[in-house]
This record gives structure tokens, sequence and C-alpha cells, in this order.
């Protein structure tokens, strides 16, 4: 054991920086448990590791023990070196960016901060998967007197104490307009790479560049995984008020690294290409599924999608049981209603079926609900595999025994590459607070991807130190344009969350008649928009009316005169979707008429009815329903997107009506409600109608504004969403509020039965 002992005096010298000790820790720890045993209290000691240590067993032990009962004493928590220092940098510097490991702790450090703070934070975040995993975690750590929304808004003001907004670069308009009703105290900017991402990347460095002149003095702290020039931040935004900078590389996991091809699996190193791989004994995704551990596969999207990841993988998914645990099986109902599948034999779930025997499905288009129960099914330890793709870079804290790395298309330049993949490692491996205990995990690689593998682990990466924003290129998209001059000279309108030179284009448009058809014909009598069914029911020439009004309505921000045929067939396939979301469907009701409209209820419907009376014969049935096939649905994609020339449909022209997906219908659906409603429609049409208002007077301008832009008109229910609650959860939740409005939640005496339930008594216990 001579060599463990060089690492350890490297450590002591160095600290854990080194990849390839700890790869050699590892393999020290799988071939030789028994006798590794002895090195691992001294181990966590070296590795600054204090939160797993025992009581010192030397005087070696005891000088370390000494150091880290200095950073008690100094910080006053239980941090490893890396901690205290960014926590002393944090509390010391008005603006603080770092670079750290994915496994450095960052979570636990964040979390006491958190808990320290008095006044008001904002946590701005890569991307919406990370939503569900912060909400509840901050939840967890603050009393009910802190408000945590996922968006910013002022309410609850008469039982509230202090506000933790979690938030996208896209929703940081919204802060600019509160700023006078806050108390900043700290803007947590997590996954700060994010800055390299075209526009989502100029976006957050709009919202950088206006905190740092609006809001000078308040402390900011950004944080990256993995690069060596974190001070980046700093030059591209010319940051020079008290800052500071730091890149830590002391890692706490160890990797073993292993290459696959023909279903064999021998060691490599990354780190020393003298060594000659030997071949892996048996199987080690079988062995680690056997041992109830967990292996993440990471693979593309089109995989799960055309669901051939169950035929490249069908050995493992056969090794899973179905599950009889029942805090798992009680996810798996949730799910369930969600889908809106329990008791429905039509409705067939492969996500559902694969997660009864503790697999499952990770990606950007499952509901952000469903990705929540996932997630907690997962962290729970009741899954074994999970399929996921690249959601699980953006920092979801989802560890696993093994990675798996079959899909190795990275998006972004280079660096971008390199970050993503280095990120997608660190899920290998999880980080236990068992004492005297080293982790380590593995990292499979297919065989012809091993060379671009260890070429992009052993490079470094930085960020550029110019900003997207900066580069003239950038303007060239015509669609981005105004965004990008309206970001460089901060001319947004913080009310519309349209650019001053949209709302001028909206303005002097000559688009009045379309205005008016929509209003006229859009909604009833009532000012109560159509029924999905009544829309149906409308002459094919009017039914196509409103669709070019509302493109007319839509594009007249843009620069550009007409739309894409593919843009065209996504606002068409929106409106249906928007209809069902004004009329309150849950999302398990929007699922089942979706699913029904495409898959052509009615006619299978009738053509049984026909076959039961014996009006036809089985044979002709057979035929007629052989003879439909599936209705055409333009996929979900985000607009205005030039490139999107004509439109992919969501099913071939020739798919049968029985062999519709479900689960694709789920996954396209929430995609219409999120990147096309939600993110792409909802802000340019609803401004339209106001400022249509604003020069009429027509109250039904604001009327079908607050439908677009908030799926209501009703009072009750807009505060209630400002206040965090979903539609699906406000159904019965309603009907108990005697009111609400900006300063607090007033219920009735009839929500005590309501709150029997846990799950209700969760929603709701921080109003009441």
């Amino acid at each position: 054991m001579e060599i463990i002992d060089e690492i350890l005096y490297d450590f002591h010298k160095y600290g854990p920086v080194n990849q390839s000790h700890l790869e050699t820790l590892s393999y020290y720890k799988k071939l030789h448990p028994v006798s590794f045993k002895k090195y691992e209290s001294k181990l966590m000691f070296l590795m600054g590791l204090f939160y797993k240590t025992d009581e010192p067993n030397s005087f070696f032990e005891a000088i370390y023990n000494s150091y880290a009962q200095a950073i008690l004493e100094d910080t006053g928590h239980n941090f490893s070196p890396v901690q205290a220092d960014a926590y002393n940098s944090i509390k010391k510097f008005t603006n603080f960016s770092f670079s750290a490991p994915t496994s450095a702790g960052k979570s636990f450090l964040f979390q006491e901060i958190i808990k320290e703070s008095k006044g008001d934070i904002i946590i701005v975040i890569p991307s919406r998967a990370l939503l569900s995993e912060y909400l509840i975690k901050v939840k967890k750590l603050v009393s009910k007197e802190t408000l945590v929304l996922a968006f910013i808004e002022i309410v609850n003001t008469k039982k509230t104490k202090n506000r933790i907004f979690i938030i996208t670069p896209e929703r940081g308009e919204e802060l600019f307009k509160n700023l006078d009703k806050l108390n900043i105290e700290l803007i947590l900017l997590d996954e700060a790479q994010l800055s390299e991402e075209g526009i989502r990347g100029m976006k957050f460095d709009s919202f950088v560049r206006r905190i740092d002149k609006k809001l000078n003095n308040v402390k900011k702290v950004f944080t990256h995984p993995f690069i060596i020039n974190p001070e980046a931040q700093f030059i591209k935004h010319n940051i020079v008020n008290d800052a500071d900078s730091e890149t830590y590389n002391q890692k706490t996991v160890g990797k073993i690294y292993i290459e696959h091809f023909n279903n064999n699996f021998k060691y490599f190193s990354p780190f020393d290409d003298k060594i000659e791989g030997k071949i892996v004994d048996g199987n080690i995704i079988k062995e680690i599924i056997q041992n109830n551990g967990t292996a993440l596969i990471f693979i593309s999207k089109s995989k799960i999608y055309d669901g051939s990841f169950m035929d490249t993988y069908a050995e493992y998914v056969d090794l899973c049981e179905e599950i009889e645990n029942p805090e798992a099986i009680d996810y798996i109902n949730k799910l369930e209603e969600f889908f809106g599948t329990k008791n429905d034999n039509e409705k067939k779930s492969l996500l559902i079926f694969l997660m009864r025997r503790g697999i499952v499905i990770h990606h950007g288009s499952i509901p952000l609900k469903a990705r929540l129960i996932i997630e907690d099914f997962v962290n729970n330890k009741h899954a074994k595999i999970c399929f996921s793709t690249s959601t699980l870079i953006q920092g979801i804290n989802m560890p696993f025994d093994l990675v798996w790395i079959n899909n190795f298309t990275f998006n972004g330049n280079e660096d971008q590459k390199t970050l993503n993949l280095k990120n997608l490692i660190g899920r290998a491996g999880r980080t236990t607070l068992e004492n005297n205990y080293f982790d380590y995990g593995y990292v499979v690689v297919e065989k012809k991807n091993k060379k671009l593998f260890i070429s992009r682990l052993n490079k470094e990466s930085s960020l550029s130190e110019i900003s997207e924003l900066d580069i003239e290129s950038n303007s060239n998209n015509e669609d981005f344009a105004d965004i990008v001059d309206a970001i460089k000279n901060d001319t947004f309108n913080t009310e519309l969350h349209l650019t001053e030179t949209q709302i001028d284009r909206i303005n002097n448009s000559n688009i009045d008649e379309d205005i008016n058809f929509i209003l006229n014909n859009f909604l009833n009598e009532e000012d109560k928009p159509l029924t999905v069914k009544e829309y149906y029911h409308l002459k094919d020439s009017k039914r196509k009316k409103i669709k070019k009004s509302f493109e007319n309505i839509y594009k007249v921000h843009l620069r550009r005169q007409d739309l894409t045929l593919g843009e065209k067939n996504v606002l068409s396939t929106s409106i249906p979707v928007l209809l069902w979301l004004i009329q309150g469907k849950s999302f398990a009701e929007i699922i089942s008429l979706r699913y029904a409209f495409l898959s052509e209820k009615d006619f299978r419907r009738k053509t049984r009815s026909l076959l039961l009376k014996k009006e036809i014969t089985l044979k002709e049935y057979r035929k007629f329903l052989n003879e439909k096939k599936v209705r055409y649905s333009c996929i979900a994609n985000t607009l205005p997107d030039i490139n999107f020339r004509r439109g992919v449909p969501l099913f071939s022209s020739n798919t049968h009506l029985e062999n519709i997906d479900f689960d694709k219908v789920v996954y396209d659906t929430y995609d219409y409600i999120d990147k096309v409603l939600s993110l792409s429609i909802r802000d340019p049409v609803s401004s339209v109608f106001i400022l249509y208002f604003q020069k009429t007077m027509d109250q039904r301008g604001i009327i079908l504004s607050n439908y677009i832009k908030y799926g209501t008109n009703d009072d009750t229910e807009i505060w209630m969403l400002k206040y965090g609650f979903t539609f699906d959860e406000m159904d019965e939740l309603k009907k108990h509020i005697f009111k609400i409005d900006a300063t607090e939640i007033q219920f009735k005496e009839s929500v005590s039965e309501y709150i029997l339930n846990e799950d209700n008594y969760k929603l709701i216990e921080r109003y009441l």
C-alpha cells in the first residue's frame, strides 16, 4: 500500500486535486476494501471532508481536526476548507465569482447562507429543469414567514418577513418593476456558464448588467463548475465594485472509467495511456442493479421518443422486477393521477410502466410536476435505472452509482461541450454522509468515443471574456435584433415584457381589423372564450380567419412580414390547447382531450356502435379502423424560429389509431403549454390586446389579454396564480378561500376539512 501513502502525502501537500489519484484510490477500495478501510479515516481528514470524520485516531488526524475546529469557530459551520473559503469570500466581497467541481458541497454552502439571510434573495438558475429541486430544498430551509416563489410577485405582505425568488433569466424582468418593494440582500447566479448560450446567454448577461447598474452594492455570487477563469464574469461586464474570484479544484468523489464495445466492458484510465485495459469481470451494470445501486444511462431524446432504447438495453430492463415499496407506489399513483391514466386501459404510458419496475425517464419535455415526482422517486432510492437526456447536465442533484454515456452529442462550442461532459460525469458517485467513507462511481463510455472523451476530460474549460451582447454578428438574426438592441440600451418595457421598438411596431401597425375579429368571434356574448367543441363546430372559413388573425397579431411585433409554414402550424395547433387552458381544464383533462382528438375517438366510438348494432360486419369494422390514420399535429417548437420551415408532424401520416404513443402526446402537449404558449405567445399577444384597450377603452381587450396571460379572467384565480398555485391545485382549493389579495389569503372555516389531507396541508401551510 505504499502508493496510497504517496497519494495521502500528495493530498496533504496540494489537496485532493489530482484526478488520477482519486481514480487509483477508487480501484484500491474496489479491489481491497478490507485493507483500504484503515486509510479511510485519515483520507477524510486529508480531503477536508470534516463532516465525514469521527474523533481523530492519530496525531496527524488531530492536527487536521484542529483545522476543522478552527473552521467551525471561524464560520459557525462544519464546512470543508473549500466551503469555508467560499463562505468567507461571499461574506467579505460584494461580488464573488467561483468555480468548483460538482461534488464540492456547493448546495450545502448555499443552504447555510440562505438560512442566515434576513433580507430578500434572488436565485437565478439556468433552466426551469432546476426549479422543482430548488423550491423543495429552499422551502424546507426557511420558516413560514419567508415567501418562496418561482417568479417575482409581491404577495402575502401581511405575513411575510422576507422573500426568496427562484427564477430563470427570462423571468428577471419582473424584478426591476418591484425594486422599491424589496429589500434585496443577495443575488445568487447559479450555473452562470449560461452566459455562453446564445440568446439565453444574452438575456442572462442583460440581467447581470442591469442588476450591477441598479443594485450595485447588493451582494452577488456567480457559481460555475470546472472553469478556470470565473473572473470572466467581471471582465465581460466591467464589474469592478469590491470583486474577487476563485477556482477550486478540490474533488471529493473518485471515478473508475470503463469502455464498452459489443457488450464487453474493459477498464481504462483517461490519465495514463500506458495502462493496458483489463476486462471487467462479469457485467458491471447488472451487478449495480442487482445490488440495489442506480445507473444513469445518458441517451438522445430521439431514442426515448422512438422507444428504441428499450431494445438496446432490454437485458437491463428485464432485471428490474415490479416494485412493492408502498412509498414508491405512492409516487407512481400521483403520476398516474396527473397524467389521467388511472383506471384507463386505453392510455398506455411507457413512462409509468417502467417506473413500476424502478426505471425512470427524465428529459425536458416531461411536465415539471411529473419531473418533481420522478426526482423525488430517484432521490428516495426507488430507482434502479434512469434514462436521461441533457436535463441532468443542468445541475439537477440526482447522483448515481454509474453513468453510462451512450449519447456523445453535446451542444455549444468546444468549451461548452467539455463543460457539459464534465458536469455529466459529476453525476457518477454518490456523495454520502457516512463517516470515514470514501465515495466513488463508475463512468462507462462507448469505445468509439473514448479518444474524444479522454481529450475533453483532460482539457481545461474557460468562459469568454467578451459578452455575447458585444458581438456584432449576434444581431444578424432579425427575430432577435430588437432584443439585442434593447438589452444593450436598456429599453425593455417591464410591464409588457417587450422592447420599446416592438411596442412602437404594434402601435403603428394596421391590425385593428384582426383584433376586432378575434374579440367578436373568440369571445361569446358573456365575454367568455369559445370552448374547443364550439371552435371546431365553426365553419372552416371562420376557423381559418381566426388562425390568420392570430398569426397577424403574433407576427406584428417581429421585424419580418410573414411566418414560415412551420411557425403557422405551431400557432394553429396551439389554439385548442389555449382554449382548454382557458376553460380551466386540468393537465390530465387536456391530455385526455388531445389524445381523444388525435386518435379519432368520436369516429372509433361511432364505428363500434355500428358494429354492436350489426349495421357493419367485424371485417368492415376492422377495415374502417385500419384505413383511418392519426390526425396531423405539428410538434411544439419555440417561436419565433425562422429555421422551422415546414413543421414536423408529431406522428407519421401512416400511424394507425391504436399505435398512437400516449407519452408523446403528454410530452408534446406540455411543450405547447410551456415553450409555445407560456414562453413564446403569451407576452407579445396579450400585449397587443392591452395596447388595443389603451387606445380604444374596449374592455374586451383586457379580458382576452388576461385569458392569454393567465388562462383566466377570474380575479381570485389570478391572485392564486400569483401565490404560486397551479390550476390543478386551485380547482378544489378555491372554494375554501374567503378573500385573497396582495396582503394575504383569508380562508373559510371549511379549510379545516381540506387540510386533513397531508398533501393539501403542505400546499397551503405557509398561508394558514
